[in-house]
């Protein structure tokens, strides 16, 4: 067996220039390199492609395809590969005949949460509204639509993985035709590669949110949840919210106290990974995840986490989050002033940090699980 890794799928694509999916891939191919597994991999050059990669391919001797102006099916062709793996395969991968293809599907948002009320105080393109209403006023032609997208992943001879038991079941729910076996689950690897960094004690205190460009993620809710207790005087006047991923442009939604908010816009990993280290509460409103990293994230620091219950978060964070309704402003609301009651955040620092390594000690395991599984000889 000779294995083509797709690294193209950790590439820039509509979710920004670094996304979990990406990252997943990241993770992946570097502890591959790192247990001295041979194999090849297409990118496309005409693409930013994360330096620490392109080390490390080069550190192991893996060969580096450049796909742009040419072709996946040329180079198994050319060279002789005999099996296909991609953390983000794309619907074309699994159609494929040349070899075989295995593939991380993360999963069924399109399914689960294909819209909400959120995304009208959002700014979006002409095409990204015309998409929504479509979704909207058209779900179950726009289902019909996704399951035909869907259906290349239920060819048998694609090797389909998934990265949580929600995710699967998921699948199960929404493809009754799919069967059990059809399926592996294998949790997303830990991606905090950075060394643990120190808290530092004289950080100002902050609520954390992520990816506040993206309405699924819901961060407007928690930011308007702020705002109010900031109008009521229920939070003490040190306390600041900061967002990152938008400059506070993606919203169509006016603060009444803009002045309590940093809008960070993209942010580098290791500026994240300090962000995390000294943030005072993390908030995690998502509406949808097939795993959910940021929460695990700021757990490893000690960072108390509110968060949505949906999807697989409870699976994930279990015990170790306190979650509130993200759909309703005022629970959020309700959350913020109960998380920074001193006995409850010193609860849920110690419940966190616990809970980040019941999930590092399964992500370990699984990380060199899924390898074997992709490298197996079928």
């Amino acid at each position: 067996m000779k294995l083509l890794y797709d690294l193209s799928a950790t590439q820039p694509n509509l979710s920004g220039k670094r996304h979990g999916g990406g990252r997943y891939g990241e993770i992946i191919l570097l502890r591959m390199v790192g247990r001295g597994v041979k194999f090849g991999c297409f990118y496309d050059g005409s693409k930013w492609l994360n330096p620490e990669i392109r080390e490390a391919c080069e550190r192991g001797g893996i060969m580096m395809h450049d796909v742009y102006g040419s072709s996946v099916e040329r180079i198994v062709s050319e060279y002789g590969y005999t099996r296909i793996y991609s953390c983000l395969p794309s619907k074309r991968l699994p159609l494929l005949t040349c070899c075989e293809v295995y593939g991380t599907v993360h999963g069924l948002r399109d399914f689960e949460t294909p819209y909400d009320s959120i995304f009208y105080h959002y700014r979006h393109s002409a095409k990204e509204w015309m998409k929504y209403l479509v979704k909207k006023m058209l779900l179950p032609w726009y289902r019909y639509h996704c399951f035909r997208g869907y259906s290349c992943y239920f060819n048998t001879s694609f090797r389909l993985i998934t990265v949580s038991e929600h995710s699967r079941f998921a699948f199960l729910s929404f493809f009754p035709e799919l069967k059990e076996d059809q399926m592996r689950v294998y949790y997303s690897p830990n991606t905090s590669s950075l060394e643990k960094l120190e808290r530092n004690p004289n950080a100002p205190r902050y609520f954390l949110a992520v990816s506040g460009n993206r309405w699924e993620k819901n961060n407007l809710r928690a930011m308007m949840a702020f705002d109010r207790l900031v109008s009521a005087g229920r939070l003490p006047q040190d306390i600041r919210m900061v967002v990152t991923g938008t400059h506070g442009n993606s919203f169509r939604y006016r603060l009444q106290n803009p002045s309590r908010f940093s809008f960070l816009g993209y942010v580098d990993d290791d500026v994240l990974e300090r962000l995390y280290a000294d943030a005072f509460v993390f908030v995690y409103p998502s509406l949808n995840e097939g795993f959910g990293y940021p929460p695990i994230e700021a757990m490893r620091y000690g960072v108390p986490v509110i968060a949505s219950p949906l999807s697989s978060m409870a699976e994930i964070c279990a015990g170790g989050v306190l979650y509130f309704n993200p759909f309703s402003v005022e629970e959020i609301m309700n959350r913020m002033m109960m998380i920074i009651q001193p006995e409850v955040y010193n609860e849920y620092v110690h419940k966190g940090l616990e809970q980040y390594q019941r999930i590092v000690e399964r992500q370990q395991k699984d990380l060199d699980g899924v390898i074997d599984y992709i490298m197996e000889v079928v």
